[in-house]
């Protein structure tokens, strides 16, 4: 009996230490980097910072879990733009400080009327602030470079939280009035 047992427990052994092998870790996610060319010199360069920041903060992640990040290239601008052509896979997301911009390359004026406009996101408006994404930015990228995009779209946190007031201001009545309701004092109820 105590052979069967032994080989009873080996057996166990064995396949436990098999099914504990197979067991691996979830994979964690590569993040996924948006790479944004843009104006860092800009009258807008402040706002769209800011809104870079609200951005990773929100904790952006694609739908298949990876997450996203914002980098900004830096450079000489005009010399980034004349750069672009239609199979440039160094920018991710394009933000022109105006429409003009995009004279700098044939790929950004073909590019250009797919352009969303972020002025409201950037505290613009009515500039027209063009954000391209490159054609040839596809995938997970496209996706990524997207959701980036229609953030900078969207009103900044504190103008969409602030409810709008369509309130009167309030008055005051000077306290030495000769009526008995504006002396000033905390009003009494009559007696009848």
């Amino acid at each position: 009996m105590s052979l069967r047992s032994r080989f009873v427990l080996a057996a166990s052994l064995t396949a436990l230490v098999a099914l504990l092998g197979a067991c691996k870790p979830k994979p964690k996610p590569s993040t996924l980097v948006v790479r944004v060319l843009r104006d860092l010199r800009s009258i807008y360069g402040s706002e769209v910072d800011r809104r870079i920041l609200e951005f990773q903060g929100s904790n952006p992640r694609l739908p298949s879990g990876e997450p996203v990040v914002v980098s900004s290239d830096t450079g000489d601008y005009k010399d980034m733009l004349e750069k672009q052509t239609s199979s440039s896979q160094d920018a991710d997301v394009i933000l022109l400080d105006a429409p003009e911009d995009a004279q700098a390359s044939s790929a950004l004026e073909l590019a250009l009327p797919q352009a969303a406009n972020i002025c409201n996101g950037v505290k613009a408006c009515p500039a027209n602030v063009p954000a391209i994404i490159p054609p040839q930015i596809t995938g997970n990228k496209r996706q990524a470079a997207q959701m980036f995009v229609d953030f900078l779209m969207k009103a900044p946190l504190q103008e969409e939280s602030a409810p709008a007031s369509t309130a009167t201001p309030a008055t005051t009545v000077p306290s030495g009035t000769t009526s008995g309701e504006g002396t000033g004092s905390t009003a009494t109820p009559s007696k009848p």
